[in-house]
């Protein structure tokens, strides 16, 4: 029971995290171009925002995953996790601007490494709880750096 409730208290500090940083999405004139590429195909051409945007969707869409989740059930925090990661993973073929898109590995593997972490805390190795805290120091530079951006 502890391990569960370890895993959900990470998993509550990481849509912290996330919800902090999805705050302020680039609406400025340069970002709304982001959805005139219909091939879904990224452009050299594409400004900060326009990734950025991109980007902010994917992550808008994690914590609105996050939200549902119930403290007795650490499986949806390990799936919403993996789904995160997995729409991040999808989402980099759009990501034409090099800024933005050297930020998204790194955002996409601490997803993957914190839903498996929470898989394994949840069947009880509590040897993967060092793991985690390390993984979510990771995100959490990852995420400062996208809000460098992004948001400034």
């Amino acid at each position: 029971m502890k391990t569960r409730l370890t895993a959900l208290a990470i998993a509550g500090i990481a849509l912290f995290g996330l919800t902090a940083c999805t705050g302020g999405a680039p609406e400025n004139g340069s970002g709304g171009g982001s959805g005139s590429d219909a091939g879904g195909s990224a452009s050299s051409e594409q400004t900060v925002d326009e990734a950025c945007s991109i980007v902010n969707d994917t992550i808008e869409g994690a914590v609105a995953e996050f939200e549902g989740i119930s403290m007795e059930d650490p499986a949806a925090a390990v799936e919403a996790f993996q789904a995160a990661g997995d729409a991040l993973g999808e989402e980099a073929g759009r990501i034409g601007n090099p800024e933005v898109a050297a930020v998204l590995p790194d955002l996409e593997t601490a997803f993957a490494t914190v839903a498996e972490a929470m898989d394994a805390l949840a069947a009880g190795d509590s040897t993967k709880l060092t793991e985690l805290e390390s993984v979510g120091t990771e995100m959490q530079a990852s995420f400062t750096e996208f809000q460098r951006l992004c948001l400034e």
